[in-house]
């Protein structure tokens, strides 16, 4: 029965050692996936916080764009209704001159410019309260129903020229250098 016994511990032996040796790969297994599944984890983190920097960065300088743009469009609408406000103020100026005494010394000038430009006699059509001033400064009045601030339109004698000399007529065709003017920029 020694012999039996014997043979009995020497299997037990080697089934224990094999379980042992099952079990210490099991473990250098388990560490290792679990070491593995650490960095990848680790990595996911790592690649999903840069993910998210950047896409916070992008944000931020999609808003901040859009701030600078807001803020550019309120600049220009605050620029622009201070131009249209001056510009009214000037208007308004030109209408004042218009009724002043030195208004007929400058219709006188602008008769004589109109002549020369358009060539000899001219016809004009003014208002109403100008027509005693050009008719004295040589013009010949075909009408005085021109709704303007001042100013008037010349026509050479035989037509075929035009000249528009009333005030709006003149800010309007040198409305970028009064725009500039009235900005300091000139």
């Amino acid at each position: 029965m020694m012999g039996v016994d014997a043979l009995l511990k020497e299997v037990e032996d080697r089934r224990d050692k094999a379980i042992q040796t099952i079990v210490e790969e099991y473990s250098a297994k388990r560490e290792e996936v679990k070491k593995r599944t650490a960095e990848q984890v680790a990595y996911l983190m790592e690649s999903a916080k840069k993910e998210a920097v950047s896409l916070a960065q992008k944000e931020t300088t999609r808003i901040e764009g859009a701030a600078k743009l807001q803020s550019k469009k309120q600049i220009f609408d605050a620029t622009e209704k201070l131009l249209e406000s001056n510009i009214a103020a000037l208007r308004d100026a030109l209408a004042e001159y218009a009724s002043s005494p030195a208004y007929a010394e400058l219709l006188s000038k602008m008769a004589k410019y109109a002549s020369t430009r358009l060539g000899g006699k001219i016809v004009v059509t003014c208002r109403k309260q100008d027509e005693a001033a050009l008719k004295a400064a040589g013009a010949k009045v075909a009408a005085t129903n021109l709704n303007s601030i001042g100013g008037f339109k010349a026509d050479s004698e035989n037509g075929s020229l035009e000249l528009d000399l009333t005030f709006e007529e003149i800010l309007r065709s040198r409305q970028d250098e009064v725009r500039a003017s009235i900005l300091g920029k000139e």
